[in-house]
């Protein structure tokens, strides 16, 4: 089965957290940190080939850009944590190039302190000193559970990973399609049609999304104005902007803004 990005997932500029009931997800991948918990029930997972069957009390990690997929034999209930790269960038550094060396975490103390952080972050959720505190909580606990490890050569060059990676640290500059394509030495038509078959998504569209979910991740800050806020996530026109925008919510900027405070 063909891994897929899950373009739902990118358009999620915040911390998100979800619970489910008999849950299942076809092969995919994404930007964000995703913890997912079993409470109850039983859930066949796979993490970068990896497969474990877990049971209540047992986690499953999966890094920026790992493959993962899970289904339910009978019945599950099961929550998770999904961290966006902006709100862990020293923890993306630290595990750049590297896979954690077991993605199944089964120590029952874990998951009880990693439940707890995240009861605790549903509270404070409008602190953003407590909503930092707490993540790193959780990730510390991830990497005490589980060894980080080199990814093998063949993982580190795969030319999918490597585009996606690319675009998360070079958005915020002036740089296109074809320019990524000159980056990593390929025809521009030749890389479109590769990342469009890879990640069901085209590339252009991809890099227009990490960029508005990176302004609207300073929108919500209400610091600042509109314009930087588009300025400094890489679109090079007010124009382009507003386009990206409205195609992406069906409204402007100052609309959704307004929106918030309904």
């Amino acid at each position: 089965m063909q891994q897929r990005l899950n373009t739902l997932r990118e358009r999620q500029s915040g911390l998100q957290m979800r619970n489910y009931e008999d849950d299942y997800c076809l092969l995919q991948f994404h930007s964000a940190i995703e913890i997912y918990m079993v409470d109850g029930g039983q859930m066949e997972m796979w993490v970068n080939g990896n497969y474990r069957r877990l049971t209540a009390g047992q986690i499953a990690v999966s890094l920026s850009y790992d493959a993962h997929a899970y289904k339910t034999p009978e019945f599950s209930r099961s929550s998770a944590i999904f961290i966006p790269p902006v709100l862990c960038e020293d923890f993306i550094h630290l595990t750049k190039d590297k896979r954690l060396k077991d993605p199944f975490i089964t120590d029952a103390g874990v998951y009880g302190r990693i439940k707890e952080y995240c009861r605790a972050l549903e509270k404070n959720e409008d602190n953003p000193i407590f909503r930092l505190g707490y993540l790193n909580l959780i990730l510390g606990e991830v990497l005490e559970a589980s060894a980080l490890q080199e990814k093998t050569e063949q993982e580190n060059f795969d030319l999918a990973s490597k585009i996606l990676l690319y675009v998360q640290e070079q958005f915020k500059e002036d740089i296109s399609p074809a320019a990524i394509a000159r980056h990593f030495g390929y025809h521009p038509s030749y890389i479109a049609r590769y990342f469009k078959a890879s990640c069901g998504i085209p590339l252009v569209q991809y890099l227009s999304a990490v960029r508005l979910r990176n302004a609207v991740m300073l929108m919500h800050e209400r610091k600042y104005s509109i314009s930087y806020c588009a300025m400094e996530s890489g679109f090079n026109s007010m124009r382009t902007f507003y386009r990206a925008f409205r195609e992406e919510f069906s409204c402007s900027p100052k609309e959704y803004l307004q929106s918030l405070e309904q």
